[in-house]
């Protein structure tokens, strides 16, 4: 049913440079739409929302130019990964898979020899075509979006990386935050209890000292899918994307900072954080598919510079009910990670790790095993729902035998409801971390999870006593798939 050994990485390999390049791949796989003159207040947002929500994976990514009120050549993209073949794009894998998971498997397989490579700082680069300075700073020079019918302000940053530099040593952070707008010369920066960037400005504050930071809105897609990834405290994302691509990333230094920013990075927003100075932020439509109700006094950014190329395209990700793109970024980056922590933590035969889109992200988390030993599912279950990746806001963590597709809920819920016991097979963990972005929250932004043992009791499965699934053979699959490739071709079977 679930063959889980067969994806390589050997075909894997950049085909693109920045995210222009990106879109023109994008564009030739047929996954590139051209929307003109719709409108920056609501109309994009919900646009995407249209057509992302019954797509099944298959959402176009979408520009939108000749906004109106802006300047030709002023546009924004929304939905760059809205597809499984786009996130493999972006990650230099193959673009196609038998089964969800196998990019997964793939991404992970490519970690494991990974080497680190550090950015190359060069003096000149398109993000410098144009930079602004004192009275001239407006970040509303380009066409910010008001992305949900209730949100109260317009967002600069939603697919972006917000970079912050630790206070004790050279490791840069890049975080995906979102910035509210409130003037052309202030915004917001919304970052969660625990997130790295969050520690970095935390431990200036407590020193009393001002916080630069850096916002990039249009970076290549690989550094966007990265700052959204749960990597390991001191590893910067520029050294891990450089890592994946086997050269540097090319960065200028800020003019206000010093602070590597990409070279070909469309837009660029330098300023700094100053104890003290907050303002209420919120309400956004956020990635669990509700509007944030923990609208409280934030710290914000005074602009100092804005940095843009000609033509800028100003990247979004709107955030709305499951299915969105946020959903299957984050899951595929968090599940990679959860992968990685389970085998280093020596937990053998991890055969699959998936983030269910409807989850969103690590909500519902699904780890397919081959049973080792009396435990095994229990201790996975442990590791993934508190393992760095799997801790922040999950909700529901599954485990599934080697026999069952991890990134198939049909699967899944089938050995949910036979294979599963509601009294021995459940364990709860309580006071998690969880943060005001979850409806259900508990007060200290904590919250309770669930872990669901869906494996055939080892016991039984030891002994062969447990029931006898009903399924076509390997063997017979594939001599049917050989004899009547186009069939299965068809509906990919």
């Amino acid at each position: 049913m679930a063959r889980a050994e067969k994806v390589g990485v050997s075909q894997a390999k950049m085909a693109y440079r920045g995210l222009r390049d990106w879109l023109e791949q994008v564009d030739r796989m047929g996954e590139l739409l051209r929307v003109s003159g719709v409108h920056w207040d609501r109309e994009m947002g919900a646009m995407t929302q249209m057509l992302t929500e019954s797509s099944k994976g298959m959402a176009p990514a979408i520009l939108f130019d000749e906004v109106p009120g802006y300047p030709q050549g002023f546009r924004t993209l929304y939905g760059q990964f809205s597809s499984i073949k786009r996130v493999a794009l972006t990650l230099g894998l193959p673009l196609e898979y038998e089964r969800k998971v196998d990019i997964v498997k793939a991404y992970h397989g490519r970690m494991q020899n990974m080497a680190l490579v550090k950015p190359k700082v060069v003096k000149q680069g398109p993000i410098l075509d144009h930079v602004l300075e004192g009275d001239k700073v407006d970040v509303l020079k380009f066409p910010v979006p008001l992305h949900h019918e209730l949100d109260k302000s317009r967002y600069l940053g939603t697919a972006d990386l917000v970079i912050t530099k630790d206070p004790d040593s050279d490791w840069y952070n890049l975080g995906a935050y979102r910035c509210q707008v409130y003037d052309g010369k202030t915004i917001g920066c919304q970052i969660t209890e625990g997130k790295h960037g969050r520690i970095h400005r935390d431990t200036y504050f407590e020193r009393g000292q001002n916080v630069k930071v850096v916002v990039v809105c249009g970076q290549d897609p690989l550094l966007y899918m990265l700052s959204a990834s749960p990597l390991p405290k001191g590893v910067s994302e520029y050294d891990f994307a450089g890592g994946i691509r086997g050269e540097p990333i090319e960065v200028v230094q800020g003019p206000y900072t010093g602070f590597p920013i990409p070279a070909d990075a469309e837009i660029a927003v330098e300023g700094e954080m100053i104890p003290g100075q907050v303002k209420p932020e919120g309400p956004f439509g956020e990635w669990m598919g509700y509007y944030s109700d923990d609208v409280v006094p934030r710290p914000y950014i005074n602009v100092k510079t804005v940095l843009y190329r000609d033509h800028p395209i100003l990247t979004c990700a709107p955030q709305h009910k499951p299915v969105d793109e946020t959903g299957l970024l984050k899951g595929i980056a968090g599940a990679a990670e959860i992968w990685k922590a389970l085998e280093a933590c020596g937990l053998p035969d991890i055969l699959g790790v998936w983030n269910h889109e409807g989850g969103p992200a690590t909500r519902f988390t699904v780890i397919q095993i081959r049973q080792r030993y009396p435990g095994h599912a229990r201790n996975v279950l442990h590791v993934a729902a508190n393992c760095s990746a799997g801790a922040y806001n999950g909700k529901w963590t599954v485990v599934v035998d080697d026999d069952i597709d991890c990134s198939d809920i049909d699967q899944v819920l089938w050995a949910m409801s036979t294979r599963f016991d509601p009294v021995a097979d459940i364990d709860v963990v309580q006071k998690a971390w969880s943060s005001g972005r979850d409806p259900m929250y508990l007060p200290g932004n904590f919250n309770n999870r669930i872990l669901i043992d869906a494996c055939i009791p080892y016991d039984r499965k030891l002994k062969g006593k447990f029931s006898t699934v009903v399924d076509v053979s390997p063997e017979l699959r594939a001599k049917l798939k050989a004899k009547w490739s186009s069939i299965f071709a068809k509906y990919a079977v």
